[in-house]
């Protein structure tokens, strides 16, 4: 069982499979229901705050299979992890006492609000953008050579960014048709959309999650 959990094929096969089963349960039983469980406080929403509960327990439980310099690579995974789950609550919408969310461009370019708002948001922006830019610069060239090499977190890995990208994709489609066509999709479709990318989120923490764990089972076996 083991074996077979750290085998670089174990999170795509996991996530494609459980996620199929999702999509089909949801779309040949329940398709008219596919925006009423996407909504705040659906069962969507609960499983995947559910999600990083365990993410977060599992990051505290593993906090040490990372040694004294390998610290701060910890830390911007927790916080990075807090960021996506303060996200997936909403919090950029209760932010600004002026506009609807203070992580836009339109938000700095709009003179009507706060000076201090821009300052402060524009600073959490720097120090998001630059944990990023961190991880992609110490991680990047390892990430595409060790995948090649079949490495079992850096499949793990790729399965989650292939995730994120998804569910942004699938997030800003009904918008971008919309202003591509001049006209938007129907309420139908819009509902598909929301409900491929709610549901592809749910699984975001999960893998998360597996590559904490594959990564603590690797280490033992050394």
């Amino acid at each position: 069982m083991k074996k077979m959990f750290l085998s670089p094929f174990f999170t795509p096969l996991f996530f494609l499979m459980t996620w199929g089963v999702v999509l089909f349960t949801v779309f040949m039983f329940f398709p008219e229901k596919r925006f009423e469980i996407t909504v705040d406080g659906a069962i969507i929403d609960i499983a995947t705050y559910c999600g990083y509960a365990i993410l977060l327990c599992g990051m505290l439980y593993f906090f040490q299979d990372f040694k004294t310099n390998q610290r701060l690579d910890w830390l911007v995974y927790f916080l990075l992890s807090v960021c996506a789950l303060l996200r997936e609550a909403g919090i950029q919408h209760h932010l600004s006492s002026t506009d609807s969310t203070p992580f836009k461009s339109r938000f700095f370019l709009n003179p009507n609000n706060p000076l201090s708002e821009k300052i402060l948001y524009g600073f959490v922006l720097i120090v998001f953008f630059s944990m990023i830019i961190y991880l992609a610069v110490k991680y990047s060239k390892h990430l595409i050579v060790s995948f090649f090499k079949l490495n079992t977190i850096t499949w793990s890995t790729a399965v989650l960014c292939c995730c994120l990208v998804f569910a942004k994709f699938a997030d800003r489609f009904p918008a971008n048709y919309r202003h591509m066509h001049g006209e938007a999709l129907s309420r139908s479709a819009i509902d598909t959309w929301s409900f491929l990318e709610e549901s592809s989120e749910i699984f975001l923490p999960l893998i998360a999650f597996i590559i904490f764990w594959q990564n603590h089972l690797l280490l033992k076996k050394k």
